[in-house]
């Protein structure tokens, strides 16, 4: 027996166990994903500027509501939306919440908030998520 056919031998004896152990653990990391997006938190952070638009795809499986949670840490008023609807108006230095019902399996969902009642730059913190 040669060091060349030994070689190869184990090389391949290798690469059979790295498969075998690479298809058995990318269930593991699916179940792990899926599990985690019970409570869906969408986004959170923090923005400056003319407005705040960000728009998510929700599932009703993963909570019968969503919430848009906003701190306004600027010094003019933020009226904040859900799809156009849920209007609240927050305050320089005031937070607050709206929240609206996920309807469908799959449906597309808009968080605003704009300054109001006469423009300018909004600076605010915000949270959406998505719960039961």
């Amino acid at each position: 027996m040669n060091l060349k056919s030994v070689f190869k031998g184990v090389v391949s004896s290798s690469l059979v166990v790295c498969l075998i152990a690479g298809t058995s653990i990318i269930p593991v990391f699916a179940e792990s994903t899926e599990s985690s997006s019970k409570d869906y938190a969408a986004k959170s952070g923090s923005q400056s500027g003319t407005e705040f638009q960000t728009t998510h795809r929700l599932k009703k499986r993963n909570g019968a509501i969503v919430n848009f949670w906003i701190k306004n840490t600027g010094d003019v008023s933020v009226k904040i939306t859900i799809n156009g609807d849920q209007k609240k108006t927050l305050a320089p230095g005031k937070s607050g919440h709206i929240s609206a019902p996920v309807v469908s399996l799959s449906s597309k969902y808009k968080f605003k908030a704009v300054p109001t009642p006469n423009g300018g730059k909004i600076s605010v913190d915000y949270r959406i998520a998505q719960r039961d």
